[in-house]
C-alpha cells in the first residue's frame, strides 16, 4: 500500500508539474475542465444519480463554468449572477419531477453542488495565476504568480504526503474516527509543520533564483509564507475530512477508480484542493484591500 501511495503521489506531482510548466497556455484551462467534469461524476456515481438528464446538464455545467470564470464571461452577463443560479436550480428541480419515480431531492442537491463548487473551485487556480493581468503592476508578476499556484497545490500535496508518512509510524490519538479511522492528530501536526517547512524551502529557492536575477523578488516575507502554509495546512485537511465524510454518508472507500483499484480517484486526489486553493486566492484579495 505504502508503494502505491508513493507511486500515485509521484504521478500527481508529474501532472502537477506539467500543468505549473504550461500554466500560461491552454494547458491549465483544459486540466480544470477535465478534473471538474471527472470529478462532478465520481460525486455523482458515488450519489448514485440515475437521471441521464440530470447528469447531462451537471457535466456541461462543469465544463462550461471553468472557461466562463478564466474569461470573464459572467462580467458580460447583464443580470445578477444569482439570476443564472437560480435557473439552474429551476432547471434541476424541473428534471427531478420529469422522472421522480428514480430522482430523489438529495440527487438535485449533489448535482447543484457538486457541478458548482468543483469547477469553482478549481477555477481559483487561473484567478491565482491571472493577478498579473488584474493588476497590472509589480509585484504580480508572472514569477510572483507562478509561486502562489504552486504555494496552493503544496499545501494540499505536502499536507496529505507528511500527515500520511508521520501517521503512519507515530499516529497513536484517532483525530476523527467516526469519519476517518486512520488519521491522527500525529499525523496532522506533522502535515502542518511539514508544509510550512516544504513552502518555506520553496521561498529559499525563490529568492536565490532573484538573486541570480532569473526572476522578479517575492513580495512575500518568510514568516507570511509559514503563517500562511500552517493555516492552509488546517484548511486543506478540513477538505479532506468533508470529502471522506460524503463517502462515509455512502458507504464508499473511494470516489473513483482512476489511480487504480484501492487508490481513489480524481476527486480523491484532489479533495483538499477544493478548500486550500480558493482560500489562497481568498488570502490574496485580502492582502491586496488591506495594502490598498
Amino acid at each position: 500500500m505504502m508503494k502505491i501511495k508513493v507511486l500515485t503521489g509521484i504521478i500527481g506531482t508529474l501532472v502537477g508539474i506539467t500543468v505549473l510548466l504550461l500554466q500560461f497556455s491552454p494547458v491549465m484551462g483544459v486540466f480544470v475542465v477535465f478534473f471538474s467534469v471527472l470529478s462532478v461524476y465520481e460525486i455523482l456515481s458515488t450519489a448514485q444519480v440515475k437521471n441521464k438528464p440530470m447528469l447531462f446538464i451537471s457535466y456541461i455545467t462543469a465544463a462550461v463554468i471553468p472557461p466562463a470564470i478564466e474569461y470573464r464571461l459572467f462580467d458580460r452577463y447583464p443580470l445578477p449572477i444569482y439570476t443564472l443560479v437560480f435557473a439552474y436550480a429551476f432547471v434541476l428541480l424541473v428534471m427531478m419531477l420529469a422522472q421522480y419515480k428514480k430522482t430523489r431531492f438529495e440527487h438535485v442537491a449533489m448535482a447543484f453542488f457538486a457541478s458548482i463548487m468543483v469547477p469553482c473551485c478549481m477555477s481559483s487556480l487561473m484567478l491565482i495565476r491571472d493577478m498579473y493581468k488584474v493588476t497590472g503592476y509589480d509585484p504580480y508578476t508572472k514569477s510572483n504568480c507562478t509561486f502562489l499556484v504552486l504555494f496552493a497545490l503544496l499545501s494540499c500535496w505536502m499536507t496529505d504526503a507528511m500527515a500520511y508518512f508521520v501517521g503512519s509510524k507515530f499516529g497513536r490519538h484517532k483525530m476523527s474516527p467516526n469519519i476517518s479511522p486512520k488519521k491522527s492528530w500525529e499525523g496532522a501536526v506533522g502535515g502542518v509543520l511539514g508544509n510550512t517547512v516544504v513552502s518555506l524551502i520553496v521561498w529559499a529557492a525563490y529568492g536565490l533564483l532573484a538573486k541570480l536575477g532569473l526572476i522578479t523578488p517575492l513580495f512575500i516575507p518568510a514568516w507570511a509564507v509559514a503563517v500562511a502554509a500552517a493555516v492552509l495546512s488546517v484548511i486543506s485537511m478540513l477538505g479532506d475530512l468533508s470529502a471522506s465524510a460524503i463517502k462515509r454518508n455512502y458507504g464508499v472507500k473511494d470516489f473513483g477508480t482512476i489511480m487504480g483499484e484501492g487508490n481513489g480517484g480524481a476527486m480523491d486526489r484532489f479533495d483538499s484542493a477544493m478548500f486550500a486553493v480558493p482560500a489562497t486566492y481568498g488570502m490574496i484579495l485580502i492582502y491586496e484591500y488591506i495594502r490598498l
